[in-house]
């Protein structure tokens, strides 16, 4: 039965371009020529869906390789993916999130274990200049970039004492990290500020504390304290302050550059100003004691 669609639809084309036919052993009468074409036109449509999604999937997969090699190779950091998970938050419906297994950064082993991933980038596959809707629910896929949403982080922070932990890695194969001993944000209210951060220890510099107590800011929610939109300027939506000393959801710049300006994926006790990171992944966990 497929054969025969195709093979009707080879002799719509060859009618189409006005060819020869040789369709002697397919009943073309009553077809109509038409809905020949058009069904042709949707089967190309799917086809050409499908084909992306693929080609989505593999350079996501591929990227998930790079980064757990990278891992591997690195006596003083192992990061672990251990797949999509459900969870039933306080009072809301189920949300998947990824679980990130850390087993040693250098010589700290306070870290280690299982924690919640809530922002992820390492290819500039989805877009961070997001409105103000779209970064309090989440976007993106788990699997890959993704931001898991305000409204969910601060459901999973309202439960017990939480931690932070941020990971980055520069162009120059370099992974460093920033761990903060308590993590809080406000309400929806409250535009979701930064309310505690605890103490600092890491490899990558405390760029962090500088914006405590800055509300979350997107292009259409203008809750900083500069003259200007912060999130406008700088393509993201960020817990901006006058602008930031680390802005993790900026424009991707896929190359190592000193680029001379301010845009990127910044860290600045780490990078600079001027120079943008390749990956970034922003984690939470329940503290034990």
């Amino acid at each position: 039965m497929f054969l025969t669609k195709v093979l009707l639809v080879f002799c719509a084309l060859k009618l189409a371009n006005h060819q020869p036919l040789n369709c002697t052993h397919v009943d073309l009468k009553g077809l109509h020529y038409e809905l020949l074409l058009t069904h042709l036109i949707e089967m190309e449509s799917r086809l050409q869906t499908t084909l992306q999604e693929i080609a989505q999937n593999q350079s996501r997969q591929l990227e998930e390789l790079k980064l757990r090699a990278s891992a591997c190779g690195s006596p003083s950091l192992a990061l672990e993916t251990t797949g999509r998970i459900s969870t039933l938050l306080p009072g809301r419906k189920q949300i998947q999130f990824h679980r990130e297994t850390i087993s040693g950064i250098g010589s700290d082993r306070t870290v280690d274990g299982e924690w919640v991933l809530f922002q992820w980038r390492f290819n500039g596959s989805l877009l961070f200049n997001r409105n103000w809707r779209e970064y309090r629910a989440g976007f993106g896929d788990t699997d890959g970039e993704h931001w898991l949403g305000l409204e969910n982080l601060h459901q999973i922070l309202a439960t017990g004492r939480n931690e932070l932990l941020i990971v980055m890695e520069n162009f120059q194969g370099s992974t460093v990290y920033a761990h903060y001993d308590m993590f809080s944000i406000g309400t929806e209210l409250e535009r979701y500020a930064i309310k505690t951060i605890g103490k600092y220890r890491g490899t990558a510099g405390d760029s962090l504390s500088f914006h405590i107590g800055s509300k979350f800011t997107t292009y259409d929610q203008d809750n900083d304290v500069h003259a200007s939109n912060c999130a406008t300027l700088y393509n993201g939506g960020w817990w901006f302050k006058d602008c930031y000393s680390c802005f993790l959801n900026g424009d991707y710049i896929p190359t190592p550059q000193n680029q001379n300006v301010e845009k990127g994926l910044i860290w600045v006790s780490f990078t600079g100003p001027f120079s943008s990171l390749k990956s970034s992944k922003m984690m939470v966990r329940q503290r034990s004691s």
